[in-house]
């Protein structure tokens, strides 16, 4: 499923950007090409308001059991919710209309400059983790002031365009997904490998000598959630292109 705006291009820069948490939420979800390529959380959400859309997810043979569609539109889903703090919120709303290159409405349930000011508000109120796609805008400026800001550049079939992403916590040192790690596809398969030569030689060790680095290296360190993921590099990783 393609849709105006989806982040087919862009997921791997979204997903190397997401803490670790228990609950996903990914609003406006469209493709849903960042829930679809993350790595599950215990729990995992998409809200659409789109009934066609949702048909569409909930008639695909290959659909996933780890999360579940949420008809309903973005801002009552999350004025509904009650949040407890260990999710992650990803809003991917429709293009503010005076920052797109054509104008004229471009999805069947669009928004206006008043609604993405309504949901920017409850957004920038949640007790949780929060990121935002979007253009650059004098009205996301000022409602996210002080949140984190990323740029993102996309090819698209207009040419190279750059978007933003606002996130309201600093860069995370530690992340949900590590499958994703480096810019661009050269740097992520030099980290891959890197990683598999280091993780291929733990597993040639004595047991008791392996036990010895690892705990050495706990010590220095200290323990990172999502460590027992470290066979998804392999798995995973074997098959990016």
């Amino acid at each position: 499923m393609r849709y105006v705006g989806g982040k087919g291009r862009a997921y791997p820069r979204i997903i190397n950007l997401m803490p670790p948490h228990r609950v996903y939420i990914e609003t406006h979800l469209g493709g849903g090409s960042v829930l679809r390529h993350k790595l599950p959380a215990e729990e995992s959400i998409g809200v659409e308001i789109d009934p066609a859309v949702v048909a569409k997810w909930l008639g695909r043979r290959d659909d996933s059991p780890e999360f579940r569609i949420v008809e309903s539109d973005a801002l009552a889903f999350l004025r509904g919710r009650k949040f407890v703090g260990d999710e992650l919120v990803y809003a991917d709303p429709p293009y503010l209309p005076s920052t797109r290159r054509r104008p004229g409405p471009r999805y069947r349930y669009d928004y206006t400059e008043a609604q993405h000011d309504e949901l920017l508000r409850e957004i920038r109120n949640l007790p949780c983790a929060v990121m935002v796609s979007g253009y650059a805008s004098p009205l996301y400026d000022e409602i996210l002031r002080g949140w984190c800001v990323h740029e993102i550049d996309v090819a698209t079939q207009a040419g190279l365009t750059t978007e933003r992403l606002w996130c309201n916590f600093p860069p995370p040192t530690l992340l949900h997904d590590y499958r994703f790690v480096g810019h661009g596809f050269r740097r992520r398969e030099t980290i891959r490998r890197r990683v598999n030569r280091w993780v291929s030689r733990l597993d040639r060790m004595d047991p008791v000598e392996r036990s010895a680095v690892v705990n050495a290296v706990v010590e220095r360190f200290g323990t990172q959630p999502g460590a027992d993921r470290t066979s998804s590099w392999r798995q995973d990783g074997e098959s990016m292109t």
